[in-house]
C-alpha cells in the first residue's frame, strides 16, 4: 500500500471530505466542515493517499484540554494503521499546542486502539433521542429566551469552564449565531449553541432550566434533523428518569475516553453535547 500523506484540510476538500462520510453513513457535513476550518481552535487533517483523501481527523485546542475526533477512515482501508496514524497525526497536534489532557469520544471500532494508545475511560456518556418539537418552549417565569451575541462570550465561557473544565471561548465564539441564553436580568441560567442540528452544547445548572432549553433544541431541530440527542453522564439518576418524562429515550453509552492528565468537570450540567468531536 502506497505511504499515507497527512496534511492540513483545505476547502478543495470540503466536497470529497463529505462523501467519503456520506459513505460511512453520516449526514451532510459540508456546513461542518466549512464551519470548523474557519474556526481558530480546530485543526482539521486529512490523509492523502495516491492523491486521494482517504482519512480524516480532527484536533481542537481548548486551553489545557486538547480534544481528538473525527477520525475516519475509508471502510475499504481500515485496519490497515490508517486510523493510529491519523490519531496519532492529531495528538502530535494537540502536543505542540501545550495540551497536557487529550479527550475523545470513542467507537466500539475505535476504543481498542485508544487504549493500546494510553486512554482510559474517564466516564460513560448516556446517549438519549427525541423527535422534533413543533412549538417552541416557554421560558420559565421570570426568565428570558434570546439568541446568543459576541459579547456575551465571557459569560458563556464562564459557565462552560465550571461545567467541562475546559476554555472552550475561542470554539464556541464564533458560533453564536447558533446560541441562545436562558437569563434572569443579569444572571445567565443557562445557554445553547449548535454547530450540527441534532446537538448542542447544552449547559444549565438547575434541570428545570435545562429542560425548557431542551424543548428548544427539538424545536430547531424541526425539518433539519429527524431526532436530538441529549446526555447524561455514567446513566446518572434522577437525570436520566426527567429526560425521560420529558420525552427522551436512552439509546446507547459510549464511552469518555482521556490520556495525561484528569480534568475538573460538573459533567451534572452537561445536557447535550456539541459533537462527538468535542464533547
Amino acid at each position: 500500500m502506497s505511504e499515507l500523506e497527512i496534511r492540513d484540510m483545505t476547502t478543495a476538500d470540503i466536497d470529497v471530505a463529505a462523501e467519503l462520510y456520506r459513505s460511512g453513513g453520516w449526514e451532510d457535513r459540508r456546513g461542518y466542515l466549512e464551519t470548523i476550518l474557519a474556526n481558530p481552535t480546530c485543526h482539521q487533517l486529512v490523509g492523502v493517499r495516491d492523491g486521494v483523501v482517504v482519512a480524516t481527523g480532527l484536533a481542537t485546542v481548548n486551553g489545557s484540554v486538547g480534544w481528538i475526533g473525527s477520525i475516519f477512515v475509508e471502510a475499504s482501508l481500515r485496519s490497515r494503521g490508517l486510523g493510529r496514524a491519523m490519531t496519532e497525526a492529531v495528538c502530535d497536534r494537540l502536543d505542540a499546542a501545550g495540551c497536557t489532557t487529550q479527550a475523545l469520544i470513542a467507537s466500539e471500532y475505535g476504543r481498542p486502539l485508544y487504549e493500546k494508545m494510553g486512554f482510559w475511560i474517564d466516564a460513560w456518556y448516556q446517549i438519549l433521542e427525541a423527535v422534533p418539537l413543533d412549538s417552541a418552549p416557554t421560558p420559565p417565569r421570570g426568565t428570558t429566551l434570546r439568541q446568543m451575541r459576541p459579547v456575551d462570550i465571557d459569560r458563556v465561557g464562564q459557565l462552560d469552564f465550571r461545567a467541562t473544565g475546559e476554555d472552550r471561548r475561542r470554539l464556541l465564539g464564533p458560533l453564536n449565531g447558533g446560541g441562545w441564553l436562558l437569563e434572569a436580568g443579569d444572571e445567565l441560567l443557562g445557554f445553547l449553541i449548535q454547530i450540527l442540528p441534532e446537538s448542542a452544547a447544552l449547559i444549565a445548572p438547575d434541570p428545570g432550566d435545562a429542560a425548557c432549553l431542551l424543548n428548544l433544541l427539538r424545536h430547531l431541530g424541526k425539518g433539519r434533523t429527524k431526532t436530538l440527542r441529549a446526555v447524561t453522564v455514567d446513566g446518572k439518576e434522577p437525570t436520566q428518569s426527567r429526560l425521560e418524562s420529558l420525552g427522551w429515550s436512552a439509546t446507547f453509552a459510549t464511552p469518555r475516553m482521556l490520556r495525561g492528565n484528569t480534568v475538573a468537570w460538573e459533567p451534572g450540567l452537561i445536557w447535550s453535547l456539541l459533537s462527538f468531536g468535542f464533547g
